[in-house]
C-alpha cells in the first residue's frame, strides 16, 4: 500500500486560482498596499493579542478569497516546519526561557509571508506585472514580479523532488528532520537539486528580460 504521506495535495502552493471572490476582483494596487501593511504589522507585533488578530485577519482573507483549508495548509505547512525549527533553536540556545522568544519569532515569520501567499493566490501574473510597472521603474517592476511568480514554480519543484526522493528511500519525512542522519539527505537529495533548478530558473528569467528589451545592468550603466 502506498504511503499516505506521499499523496500530493490538489494543486500546488502559491498558485493562482480564480474563484471569482471579491478579493480576486480587488485592484492590484490595493492588494500590494495590504501586503505591505500586513507585513509591517507582523514585524511590529509583540503581544499575543496582536498575533491572534493578524492570524485571524489572514485566515479571514483566505475565506474571503474562497480558498480551501487545504490550500491554506499548502501555503503555510513549510512555514510551520520552519517555525518549529526556530523554536527548537531558541530552546537549545536559551533553555526553556527561550520558548517565548522563539514562538514570537516563528509567528512573525509565518505572518510576514502569509500576505504574499494570499496575493499570489488571488492575482494573475499579468495584473501583478501591470500594477508594479505603473509604480516602479521598469527593471525593478519586472524583477519583483518575476521573483513573486517564481515562488509557485519553486514550491512545485520542491514538492516533486521531495516526493521522488522519499520514494527512493531518503529520510525526508517531517518527523525525521530532527535526526542528524536526515540532514545529509535533505542537503544531498533536496538542497542540491533545488539549487541547480534555481540557477536554471534565474537563467530563464534573464532570457525573458532580454526578450522584453531589458539590457544587462552593465550595458545600462555604460
Amino acid at each position: 500500500m502506498a504511503d499516505a504521506t506521499l499523496r500530493p495535495l490538489p494543486g500546488h502552493a502559491f498558485h493562482y486560482r480564480d474563484s471569482g471572490s471579491p478579493l480576486h476582483r480587488l485592484s492590484g494596487g490595493w492588494k500590494l498596499l495590504g501586503v505591505a501593511l500586513a507585513g509591517g504589522a507582523a514585524v511590529a507585533a509583540r503581544e499575543p493579542a496582536a498575533f491572534a488578530l493578524l492570524l485571524a485577519a489572514l485566515v479571514a482573507g483566505y475565506r474571503l478569497a474562497r480558498l480551501t483549508v487545504a490550500e491554506l495548509w499548502q501555503d503555510t505547512r513549510w512555514l510551520t516546519v520552519q517555525g518549529a525549527i526556530v523554536v527548537g533553536l531558541y530552546l537549545l540556545r536559551e533553555g526553556p526561557g527561550g520558548v517565548g522568544a522563539g514562538l514570537r519569532t516563528a509567528l512573525q515569520l509565518i505572518l510576514f509571508f502569509m500576505p504574499g501567499a494570499l496575493l499570489l493566490r488571488t492575482t494573475p501574473s499579468a495584473q501583478l506585472l501591470d500594477t508594479l510597472r505603473g509604480r516602479l521603474p521598469r527593471r525593478l517592476a519586472f524583477g519583483l514580479a518575476t521573483s513573486l511568480r517564481l515562488l509557485p514554480a519553486f514550491a512545485r519543484e520542491f514538492h516533486e523532488i521531495w516526493m521522488a526522493q522519499r520514494l527512493r528511500g531518503a529520510h525526508l519525512s517531517p518527523r525525521e528532520i530532527w535526526r542528524p542522519r536526515a540532514w545529509r539527505d535533505w542537503v544531498a537529495c533536496v538542497g542540491l537539486p533545488l539549487t541547480v533548478r534555481a540557477i536554471r530558473m534565474a537563467e530563464e528569467a534573464a532570457l525573458a528580460a532580454e526578450v522584453r528589451g531589458l539590457p544587462p545592468r552593465e550595458e545600462e550603466m555604460a
